[in-house]
């Protein structure tokens, strides 16, 4: 394997082209999500707020991170036999990993930040605004905590990447990652559950609800990464090869990114732009909402005119034919008071036929078809 310096054997087998595919690959759709959200923020909203700065921050961070990930692998990190990772490898690899550490937890941080900013920026409540900033308060003390002892986790603080120092201690990793691995899960599911109040009175389109049920969808597979990335340092730690573990970092910073900001990336579509929206969008067809539109009149005329569509339906229970109906007694008198009044206006001219669907809360839909012999009658006086 020649990409590792110092490597003697150079067909060791390695995770390295895993590292580099995985890492290479998140980081560019992350950033094309994060450029698509300064886009819709900045052209299209006009509002470039403070949780899109601390995303940009949070993606920044995590570039670098993956940055020093990949520079590690030149030095020895994903090789599977510790035998073949040449000892004079050991301290720069450790030392780059030692400063790689800090920029993944503030990557963890920064979108978790932003999320419950974007949630403030939409909160009303004087008592939820309240405790999404508790959320936040809580979140960055803990990040600060985890962010200074896994600096000091080494006395000395050497002792971490450098084999030879013999004297000091260090805590143990996967007991230290495993309790702060912990913690970090926990501020991922109360980020999540921040929003729900915000969700439970709103009312959105279908599309939107997608959307939103795709970040959270994102949302849990940060969580999995989380806890895959404790049980992958677990397994790993005799072996001291922890690629698998930052290929799951990699995994978590990204899509938390690409979830905190896909939902802002709504305005994109036409259709999540309120009417009479003095904005348009470059991206919508008039003639793509007008074939929507078509397709949607004729589904709902062939909707009408299917008795046995309607009649299954209303066998699923979602209402009861009218009696009159079934009967064939169709030009009886209407049962609702405008079909009573129309019925009396325009009788005299031909009479009236009226098809109604009666449901237990009520008449819902009345179709009328009245027959004119207005003409008819014009011309009979002529004659």
């Amino acid at each position: 394997m020649g990409w590792v310096h110092n490597v003697v054997n150079l067909d060791a087998a390695t995770n390295a082209p895993a590292v580099l595919g995985v890492g290479v690959f998140l980081t560019i759709m992350s950033l094309s999500i994060v450029s698509l959200r300064l886009y819709v923020r900045a052209r299209i909203v006009r509002a470039v707020t403070i949780d899109d700065w601390i995303i940009v921050a949070a993606w920044f961070f995590s570039f670098i991170f993956i940055a020093i990930t990949l520079t590690q692998t030149r030095w020895g990190l994903g090789l599977r036999d510790a035998a073949d990772i040449p000892i004079k490898n050991v301290p720069e690899s450790g030392r780059l990993q030692y400063i790689g550490a800090p920029f993944y937890i503030l990557s963890i941080l920064g979108f978790k930040i932003s999320a419950i900013f974007s949630f403030l920026r939409t909160a009303v409540d004087l008592i939820y605004r309240r405790a999404i900033i508790a959320v936040v308060i809580t979140c960055s003390l803990f990040h600060f905590c985890f962010f200074v002892a896994q600096l000091t986790r080494c006395n000395p603080v050497g002792k971490q990447w450098d084999p030879s120092i013999t004297d000091g201690k260090c805590l143990p990793l996967v007991t230290f990652n495993s309790a702060m691995g912990s913690f970090v899960i926990i501020f991922d599911v109360l980020t999540m559950l921040t929003p729900i109040p915000i969700l439970l009175h709103s009312c959105f389109s279908i599309r939107k609800n997608l959307v939103i049920g795709f970040a959270f969808l994102l949302g849990i597979i940060v969580t999995i990464a989380q806890l895959m990335r404790i049980l992958s340092i677990a397994s790993q730690a005799k072996m001291d090869d922890h690629s698998h573990a930052l290929i799951w970092s990699m995994v978590e910073t990204n899509l938390g990114i690409m979830a905190v900001s896909i939902v802002s990336l709504a305005p994109l579509f036409q259709s999540f732009l309120e009417k009479g929206s003095i904005r348009s969008l470059s991206l919508s067809s008039y003639d793509t909402r007008r074939s929507y539109d078509k397709v949607k009149s004729y589904l709902q005329k062939v909707r009408r005119e299917n008795k046995t569509l309607n009649r299954f339906v209303m066998f699923l229970g979602y209402g009861e034919t009218n009696p009159d109906i079934e009967s064939g007694s169709g030009t009886d008198a209407p049962t609702s008071r405008l079909g009573s009044r129309m019925g009396s206006r325009m009788g005299h001219l031909g009479g009236s036929s009226t098809e109604e669907l009666t449901f237990p809360m009520g008449i819902l839909k009345t179709t009328e078809v009245i027959i004119s012999r207005e003409g008819s009658e014009m011309w009979d006086n002529k004659s």
